[in-house]
């Protein structure tokens, strides 16, 4: 079954303020990251913000919100692997900063991006 389970997802408060308080962060437009890192079993917590300030429709925040946990989840594994082989756990948050509604393929396209940058982040 294709899903996005609630063991990826990012949900408990004191966990979301300590990635904002003490993350590192990274630009790559349209998306502001945030991430975490600690050791673990190779887990990844997500959490994809699309805020009210750039979109105003709550329909259009849902399918923009609805693509980037498509893109996520079908290219999560590469990371995913190097994680569980490295035995660490991430917190990552995925914020869409555009004004503009991008279709599905540039936000895989930017995932994918984003995927090669982290590894490179925590590599170091």
């Amino acid at each position: 079954m294709f899903c996005f389970p609630k063991k990826e997802r990012l949900c408990e408060k004191k966990r979301i303020e300590s990635l904002f308080s003490k993350g590192k962060a990274f630009l790559c437009y349209p998306f502001s990251v945030r991430y975490i890192k600690s050791e673990g079993k190779g887990n990844i917590a997500t959490l994809i913000v699309c805020s009210k300030r750039y979109q105003r429709k709550a329909v259009n925040r849902n399918y923009i919100k609805r693509r980037i946990r498509e893109a996520f989840r079908l290219n999560n594994q590469d990371l995913k692997s190097y994680l569980k082989d490295n035995n660490l756990d991430l917190d990552l948050s995925l914020s869409y900063i555009s004004k503009e509604i991008s279709s599905y393929h540039p936000i895989e396209e930017k995932i994918k991006e984003i995927f090669h940058i982290l590894r490179k982040e925590i590599q170091q």
